[in-house]
Formats: C-alpha cells, sequence, structure tokens
C-alpha cells in the first residue's frame, strides 16, 4: 500500500474511537448533570444497548465474513452505515426535554441504535486491516494511523466543555449546547467513514476463501479454542475497563477533589489527547523491535504507576500542572489500548487459519468488539452504582466520604485493571517470534506440504 491509501484507512478511526470515547468519558456526566438522570441509571443505559451487543456483533462479524468476496466482505459496511453513524452521534446527547419515563426510553433506544451502528462499523472496518495486509509490522503500522486519527478526534471532542460552555450563551440552554456541539461532531465523524471506504477502494481480497455457513460454532470452534486470542481479549477486557473507570471518574474527579473548572478540565483532557500523538511512535516501536505484548505491558505499567502516585502524591486542588503532567504519561496506554490491540487480532485469526484454512477476521474482531461493549458496560453501570451508593450529588456539594470515594475509584479503580490487564499480555504465547513460525507453517499448507498442529498447541487447541 502507498502511503496515502495507509493514511485513508485510518481515517474511520476517527469515528469507531471518538463517539465511544465522548460516551466512555461524558455520558455518565451528561446523563447526570445536563439531562438531570440518576447516576444508577444513566450507568445502566450502557448495559441495556451491550446485551443488545452480545447478538449483533457476532452475527454482523458473521455476515461480513460469508459476504461475497468480489463485491467486498468489508467496505459496503462502511458506507451504508456512514450516515447513520453521524446522526446517532448527535441524538446521543440530544436532550428534547422529555420527562420521566419518557426521557429514560429515549436514551435507552438511542443507546441501542449506536451500539448497533457501532458494531457494523467496527467490525467490518476493523476485519479490512487484516485482509489488507499480513505482515506483522505493517499491521503495527496500520494501527498507529488509527490511533493518529482517533487521538485528533479526541483532541477535538476533548474541549467539549469549554465549546459547550461558549454555545450556552447562543444557544439558550445548556441542552442545546451540548446539541449542537454533538451535531458537528457527528458530520466529522460520516465524513470520516467516507474517506476510509474510498481510500480502500482495490485493496479488498477478493480471493478469499469464504464459508457459506453462519453458525455460533464458528464462535465456539473460533475465538474461543484460540489461545492467543484469549489472552489477547482478556488483556483487552480489563483495559477496557481501566478505560471507562479512568475516563468515567475523571470529571467527577477534577471537578470535585480537585475543583478545577469548565475551562481547566477541558484544557487537561484535550491536552492529554495532544500529547497522546507523541507517544504514538514509541507504542509502534516497541511494538516492531520488541513485540506488540511487550509494548502493551510498558504502556500499561506506566499508566497504573501514574494512577498510584498523581492522585495520591502530586495532584493538588485548584492547580492544572499535575494532572497535565499525569494524563500527559499514561495517555501512553490509552493509545496502546486501540493502537496494539487491533494489531494483535489478526496475527491470531492466521493461528486460526492454520487449523481451519479459513480466514475469520469477522467473527474474530466481533468477539474482541463484544468483549470490549460488555466490558465498558458493566463497567460503567458499576461506576454509575458506585457514585450512588457513595452519596454523590448532581451539581451539589460532596461529602468528605463521596470525595474519598470518587479518588479511590479514580485511582485505585483503574490502577487494578491496569495490572490485570499487563498480566494477561505478558503470558500470551504468541510473540513476533511465534508468528512468522505461524506465517511460514501457513504457506507451506498452501503449497500443499503436511504441518503437524501439535507444533502450535501453545497456540490453539486442537
Amino acid at each position: 500500500m502507498s502511503k496515502k491509501t495507509m493514511i485513508g484507512y485510518g481515517a474511520p478511526g476517527w469515528a469507531t474511537l471518538f463517539t465511544f470515547t465522548m460516551f466512555t468519558t461524558y455520558g455518565l456526566y451528561f446523563f447526570t448533570d445536563v439531562v438531570g438522570l440518576a447516576a444508577s441509571f444513566a450507568g445502566l443505559i450502557m448495559t441495556i444497548g451491550t446485551l443488545w451487543d452480545a447478538v449483533t456483533d457476532p452475527v454482523v462479524g458473521m455476515l461480513s465474513d460469508k459476504s461475497d468476496p468480489v463485491k467486498g466482505r468489508r467496505r459496503p459496511y462502511m458506507f451504508w452505515v456512514a450516515i447513520p453513524f453521524g446522526i446517532v452521534t448527535w441524538l446521543l446527547f440530544t436532550d428534547f426535554g422529555f420527562e420521566g419515563t419518557l426521557s429514560k426510553a429515549y436514551f435507552i433506544i438511542v443507546a441501542v441504535i449506536f451500539y448497533t451502528a457501532q458494531t457494523v462499523l467496527d467490525i467490518p472496518y476493523t476485519a479490512l486491516a487484516g485482509e489488507i495486509t499480513d505482515d506483522y509490522d505493517e499491521r503495527s503500522k496500520l494501527g498507529s494511523i488509527r490511533i493518529v486519527w482517533a487521538l485528533a478526534a479526541c483532541i477535538f471532542g476533548g474541549g467539549v466543555m469549554y465549546f459547550t460552555s461558549m454555545l450556552e450563551p447562543l444557544t439558550g440552554s445548556t441542552q442545546s449546547a451540548w446539541s449542537v456541539c454533538f451535531a458537528v461532531f457527528g458530520l466529522l465523524c460520516t465524513v470520516s467513514i467516507f474517506i476510509g471506504w474510498k481510500a480502500t477502494d482495490g485493496y479488498e481480497n477478493k480471493e478469499a476463501i469464504v464459508s457459506d455457513k453462519i453458525s455460533w460454532n464458528l464462535i465456539k470452534e473460533g475465538p474461543l479454542k484460540n489461545r492467543s486470542f484469549l489472552h489477547v481479549a482478556g488483556g483487552f477486557i480489563f483495559g477496557i475497563m481501566a478505560q471507562c473507570v479512568f475516563l468515567g471518574t475523571m470529571v467527577y474527579y477534577y471537578s470535585y477533589n480537585l475543583a478545577l473548572s469548565e475551562g481547566q478540565i477541558a484544557t487537561v483532557n484535550t491536552l492529554m489527547w495532544i500529547i497522546g500523538l507523541l507517544w504514538v511512535y514509541p507504542v509502534n516501536w516497541m511494538s516492531i523491535h520488541w513485540s506488540k505484548k511487550i509494548s502493551w505491558s510498558v504502556s500499561f505499567g506506566l499508566w497504573g504507576l501514574c494512577m498510584v502516585l498523581f492522585p495520591l502524591v502530586f495532584n493538588v486542588p485548584g492547580k492544572v500542572v499535575a494532572p497535565v503532567i499525569m494524563c500527559g504519561i499514561l495517555v501512553v496506554g490509552l493509545n496502546a489500548l486501540y493502537q496494539v490491540v487491533y494489531a494483535l487480532i489478526p496475527d491470531c485469526v492466521e493461528v486460526d487459519e492454520l487449523k481451519t484454512g479459513d480466514r475469520k477476521e469477522g467473527i474474530f474482531y466481533s468477539a474482541a468488539t463484544v468483549s470490549q461493549k460488555v466490558a465498558s458496560a458493566v463497567t460503567v453501570s458499576l461506576v454509575g452504582m458506585i457514585l450512588g451508593i457513595i452519596g454523590y450529588q448532581a451539581g451539589g456539594v460532596q461529602t468528605e466520604e463521596t470525595l474519598n470515594g470518587i479518588l479511590w475509584l479514580f485511582a485505585g479503580g483503574t490502577t487494578v485493571c491496569c495490572l490485570i490487564s499487563v498480566l494477561f499480555m505478558v503470558t500470551n504465547p504468541l510473540d513476533k517470534k511465534r508468528h512468522a513460525e505461524v506465517v511460514k507453517a501457513l504457506e507451506d499448507k498452501r503449497a500443499g506440504k503436511e504441518i503437524n498442529l501439535e507444533d502450535f498447541k501453545d497456540l490453539i487447541r486442537i
């Protein structure tokens, strides 16, 4: 691929991670402090959407896997979901003034539509990377380009509280300001998806071997018997949990524990994502020169260390310097969360291909996205419940007990999730050297040579 094509491929990363990150970061705050819903119910909204996802993710994965390669197994999904994705990004943060049960029903329905749109985009789009190249290092580069687009989106979205405070006098209300802001964000998401769709024209694998079957057994016989994938999925699940605890409590921690203004919060958040761009190359370098699992472990180790030191030692109420330094370091973990894991999944697909002879990127990516959404839904729901238990009052004065609860949830919860994620990754048997052996065995198998699957029993259950 040319550099232009690789850059174009990464463009939908703006949409796939932007809306999810905004929902994770500001969803609870929007529902509690802007709409006025209870924290426990706000967390429940994501859980309901995820129950729907548990069905739609694998279905979309299987459908894209069995789609006609000549017409395209992945790109058509990107084309048809581009406009709906932009619309639902707007609706997700738009309060039409419904009251009581009607307001709750509206946000549940919109959340379900959002998760569906994200599924239809995310699974075919991320699976496309596995078709474009089978090179270990080039996949790391694609993941890096994709995360650059995502970070650019997060930099833009990091100023949402500043944007809404500026828009409020013009729109007449806080609710309208959020709606206008996310209407613009939604339009940019749609444009980014169309860029990726156009840039990858002609790069799909037209000769892929496609199974005609759609069966839940494909998941059992694929991802669930792939030892390397189970390690990746475990690391990803706890990485997502770390992200959701950190981002979900960040606004509360900054607002109440550190007494930062909306402008200061926007500054810290925006600078975090800007500095994140500087971490893209080191994460990519570690993935190529050491291995992807080492890159992940170092990145998450730094994240966890920051969550111990800064909230407990260096952060001071009213001051933004320490939070900026904290976020400037720990954002390496947020980078690795998507930059590394989506480069690891195609490697696991090749382990499965060695056994079955089929390429099932859609199944594996759908298993990963189900893991992502279940982990995020459960975590955000728990965060909402814990906020209610510790006595959080939306927009009010918080008690000392509540402030301590927010602190330990923010610092302790994130750290524990980071450490468990590292444990899954460091024990993953699939490293760069082992992947090269898998690729060599695949080449031999395609050439008609006999291979012994017992040689790969550390990677896959025979």
